[in-house]
């Protein structure tokens, strides 16, 4: 009887290879999915926590601190969190800034505090840099006493993530964000995020500050300086 050859069947080399490939696309196009879902995620948390900033401000401590008593983030976080009782760090230390990560993972540091001190004096220099925003705060003046009194001048920016400093128009890459952008929280309780500060228009996302010297005819204007946004008197306070 004749036997006749039977032959295996199975996958060539190219086909393997071909599997691999397309299998391996196909992971990357999932990660770069959930990428974009876990950066959302912080987006949209770190934006509650400003709001939550904000009408603690609003709802509770009705003031605001001037420069001459508060002149630093820092001690900015302690002010709220004396006038508010509420001492979740998380509200100031974001969770995808790689300061915060490095912080987490290095043995010899303290660390992201347990609760927001006190007093500003226990703040270590690693925690302070690690701080998520700068703050405009007022001088001290008749003008900028009140906090809600100033609300009336028109939205400014009150606080923002850290790495726009006065005279940029994108965040660099030590920022809070990496130098994806930022949020900012402006004084009529909104927040929003940009990838830079010239918008899409190119002229600027702000609204330059009218001050009483320029008289009610002058104009609202955009700028894409955070600095010329704010009232006559304010002053710019970064983590460092």
């Amino acid at each position: 009887m004749e036997m006749k050859n039977q032959r295996k069947k199975g996958f060539t080399l190219i086909e393997l290879l071909v599997v691999i490939t397309i299998i391996g696309i196909l992971a990357g196009i999932a990660f770069v999915g959930f990428g974009d879902v876990f950066g959302s995620a912080g987006r949209t948390t770190a934006q509650k926590n400003l709001k939550t900033v904000y009408e603690s401000l609003a709802a509770k401590t009705r003031s605001f601190p001037m420069s001459d008593e508060v002149s630093s983030v820092e001690k900015f976080v302690v002010w709220w969190r004396n006038k508010t009782k509420d001492t979740r760090p998380e509200l100031w230390f974001i969770g995808e800034d790689e300061e915060v990560k490095d912080l987490a993972e290095d043995e010899d540091s303290d660390g992201i505090p347990a609760n927001i001190p006190d007093d500003d004096a226990d703040f270590k220099a690693e925690q302070v840099k690690a701080l998520g925003y700068c703050v405009a705060l007022p001088g001290n003046n008749a003008e900028t006493r009140n906090f809600l009194a100033n609300l009336k001048s028109g939205a400014f920016p009150l606080m923002w993530s850290r790495g726009l400093d006065a005279g940029d128009d994108k965040w660099d890459a030590g920022g809070a964000w990496g130098g994806e952008g930022g949020h900012v929280l402006f004084s009529d309780g909104t927040v929003r995020w940009y990838d830079d500060t010239k918008g899409k228009d190119e002229n600027g996302v702000f609204t330059k500050a009218i001050n009483k010297k320029d008289g009610n005819d002058k104009k609202a204007e955009p700028t894409s300086n955070i600095q010329d946004a704010l009232p006559e008197g304010w002053d710019i306070y970064k983590p460092e």
